[in-house]
């Protein structure tokens, strides 16, 4: 079944399209998305054995069942397959036979932060399934344990009863993040201290985040269902404000740029795991750690910059690619060249439109000469003066004196030394990185 097939069906809540659309993520595919904002994701948080999928699995049972409701149970990686470890689908399997629930279990991976880039997938596609509420139910491992506040909406921040002295502790991390602080396994003697504890704690962060919501503080236990009615109430109400004041976007710019930082992540972790040359590098003491990560980012080599086009018409041209879909710079004027540059962006580099300024410039007499196509190709350097050196150790000419060009500091070898090909040294500037 083909991706579009499967987002079809996910539309209309078909929970075995959805989980198969999840897995794909997982796998590393990318799922075409057009989000539209009507979720309310919410993060629950807090340390281990707090309650936390207890409290979901009887908010669950209270929410009415034409609601959809999914629920993402993030659990540490397993030492041995990567996958998750604690399996927190067990604890609410009676749910998993509800039409209205989705619940799935994923790994942390070991991402700092608590959520790794397949569980920002996963949000995205019960999203786009029209899920009405998404819980995410974390590690809850302390202080790290925190990217959840970049995804979700609404954070609770369940806390069982502990004494003054724990609460100050988890202030540090968790506590800072939340909406909603929830003193969980209300029906121990000790949650009244810790309620007011929390109370006291959460009005003086009140003053400092100056928001239209004020973090509220609720008792409640998810094994008897006290307090659950008002939690949902609670829930909602926040949701509405969000709504209101028009800040529910807010949390999908933040999810974006999250996803963006995790996908990253997930394609340096492939790469470490291709690197076991590298690493025997390092272990046998031929290379440092450092030089070795390096290698790793390609960042020690030289490196395609840009491919260069010599054009006679840079509108026409910018035009074309814009037609194309790719993303074109602001046009810069390069006096010291003569000419006027504007580069169209690629996945891993770039094409520079070059258009002359006057008829004196190696652009025009190269446009006279040859006509328009590729002018040069630029690599980037880290050392531009270390590597002129190896230019000349190895008989090559350059074009002259190193100067300032649209990218930083570059200087030509020249095509007659380099088999006909016109040659550009790029060493960028920390300003225009």
């Amino acid at each position: 079944m083909s991706i579009n097939e499967l987002l079809e069906r996910a539309r209309n809540w078909d929970k075995a399209a959805i989980a198969r659309l999840i897995t794909l993520a997982e796998e590393g595919v990318e799922i075409p998305l057009n989000i539209q904002r009507r979720s309310h994701v919410i993060g629950i948080t807090g340390p281990p054995g707090s309650g936390k999928s207890t409290l979901i699995y009887t908010m669950a049972r209270r929410i009415p069942q034409d609601k959809r409701v999914a629920i993402l149970t993030i659990d540490p990686s397993s030492p041995f397959t990567g996958g998750s470890f604690m399996g927190n689908r067990i604890r609410m399997q009676e749910l998993t036979s509800r039409p209205n629930i989705y619940i799935r279990s994923m790994a942390t991976r070991g991402i700092r932060g608590g959520l790794n880039y397949a569980t920002i997938a996963a949000v995205n596609i019960l999203e786009y399934a029209s899920a009405d509420y998404i819980f995410i139910e974390t590690v809850g491992a302390g202080q790290s344990d925190t990217d959840v506040k970049y995804v979700a909406d609404t954070i609770l921040v369940l806390v069982p009863p502990l004494s003054g002295d724990e609460i100050q502790a988890l202030k540090s991390g968790l506590m800072e993040i939340g909406d909603i602080y929830v003193v969980s396994k209300s029906d121990n003697q000790a949650s009244e201290s810790t309620y007011r504890d929390l109370l006291a704690m959460v009005d003086m962060m009140r003053e400092v985040k100056g928001d239209s919501w004020k973090p509220a503080v609720i008792k409640v236990s998810g094994l008897y269902g006290y307090g659950v009615d008002e939690l949902l109430k609670l829930i909602d109400d926040r949701f509405r404000v969000l709504v209101g004041n028009g800040k529910l976007n807010e949390s999908l710019t933040s999810r974006r740029l999250l996803e963006m930082r995790l996908y990253a992540y997930d394609i340096l972790e492939k790469r470490l795991n291709e690197s076991k040359e590298l690493e025997n590098e390092v272990v046998n003491g031929k290379l440092s750690p450092q030089e070795a990560a390096r290698r790793l980012l390609g960042m020690e080599m030289p490196r395609l910059d840009h491919v260069a086009v010599a054009v006679k018409d840079l509108n026409s041209a910018v035009e074309k690619f814009r037609k194309l879909g790719l993303r074109v710079s602001d046009p810069i004027i390069v006096e010291e060249q003569g000419v006027k540059v504007v580069m169209v962006w690629l996945g891993n580099t770039r094409i520079e439109l070059l258009e002359t300024l006057n008829p004196g410039s190696t652009v025009a007499k190269f446009l006279e000469s040859r006509g328009e196509g590729i002018h040069h190709i630029a690599l980037e350097v880290n050392d531009l003066e270390e590597f002129i050196k190896r230019v000349q150790e190895a008989g090559l000419v350059l074009t002259g004196k190193p100067s300032r060009g649209a990218e930083g500091i570059v200087t030509f070898i020249h095509p007659k030394s380099l088999n006909g090909v016109l040659l550009e040294l790029v060493q960028r500037e920390a300003s225009n990185e």
